[in-house]
């Protein structure tokens, strides 16, 4: 049979690394399931390179440096993960544990569950042009995750989106040539003076064209063809082309929901007794959609569970008592 465990953290974003970190802190045997191949969430797809500011202690701190930190602080207290697993069903047993079954088939058993997996799971929309498969992989990406990765190198985005412009904005720092490939005549979602930045770079930029084709030889990527015929010589190929998103099933759990989000109060409990929630996918007055905000649900979600398995337990450990235990 499955090991059974304290908790399970549906999600492995900022908010479930933080959940895990602050489970393992109060001793309860921890579990984290990510659907994604790659821990962080949203903020690994969308904000690598962009400095985040509503974090306390970090006068602005990079997406992807962010993450690093949460995951690391999350590995300190070495919890279970499980990657490229979709929670599809949520069943509370006759004994009062949960049995969590993935799109695969296989089982989780826990006593409590903690969900932090936002809105619902999400694909990015994959490049389908002749050769995509073919490159797919080492050159071509759907994050920019290691930066590095691409100095001295020639990279191509392929974007109509604000993502894709502040993508390729990253790179121009570290890559010896950056092409932006816009199928529209205009970017979307921009806001501020990110066109303005994108105009005094040295980012070339190609309005209302699309990538035809992918050439090379067997081991790298050399160049892209558009539909006018211009080739353009390039090491990696990054896409953003929108997102395949698939709703959240938190209704079909068993869970009470409101426009998709799971309504909660302070110590967010879900309508299911022993399930509780913590980041984007609560909703509660006065919510804020901010990362912070997931880390400080995070807490109070642990410190619920932490009570529903042991109710003499303390209500709450203090930063003091943590740094002790980690060391």
């Amino acid at each position: 049979m499955s090991e059974l465990y304290d908790v399970t953290i549906i999600g492995g974003g900022t908010t479930g690394l933080y959940t895990a970190f602050y489970s393992g802190m109060r001793d309860l045997k921890t579990k984290v399931i990510e659907y994604q191949p790659d821990l962080g969430g949203k903020v690994s797809f969308f904000y690598p390179e962009k400095k985040i500011y509503d974090v306390g202690g970090f006068p602005g701190v990079l997406g992807d440096d962010l993450v690093a930190d949460v995951k690391e602080q999350a590995l300190s207290v070495q919890p279970t993960i499980v990657m490229g697993e979709k929670i599809k069903a949520l069943e509370k047993q006759e004994d009062g544990t949960f049995v969590l079954t993935s799109h695969s088939g296989e089982k989780h058993f826990s006593k409590t569950v903690i969900v932090a997996s936002g809105l619902g799971t999400y694909d990015l929309r994959p490049l389908d042009v002749e050769g995509s498969h073919y490159y797919g992989g080492q050159h071509i990406h759907y994050t920019i995750q290691n930066l590095m990765q691409y100095t001295g190198q020639k990279a191509v985005v392929i974007s109509e989106n604000r993502v894709g412009l502040d993508w390729a904005l990253a790179l121009e720092n570290v890559a010896s040539e950056v092409h932006l490939i816009n199928r529209g005549a205009e970017f979307k979602a921009v806001y501020g003076n990110d066109l303005e930045k994108l105009e005094h770079s040295n980012v070339h930029v190609h309005m209302e064209a699309r990538v035809e084709k992918l050439e090379g030889t067997e081991t790298a990527l050399e160049r892209i063809i558009l539909d006018n015929g211009e080739q353009i010589q390039t090491d990696h190929l990054l896409v953003y082309e929108g997102l395949q998103i698939d709703k959240s099933l938190y209704d079909q759990w068993g869970l009470v929901t409101e426009k998709g989000r799971i309504p909660v109060g302070t110590d967010m409990a879900t309508s299911l007794e022993g399930v509780f929630v913590a980041g984007d996918a609560a909703v509660y007055p006065s919510k804020t959609m901010l990362i912070a905000s997931g880390f400080n649900e995070a807490m109070a979600a642990v410190n619920s569970a932490k009570s529903f398995i042991d109710p003499k337990a303390k209500s709450q450990v203090y930063s003091t008592v943590i740094y002790k235990h980690v060391e």
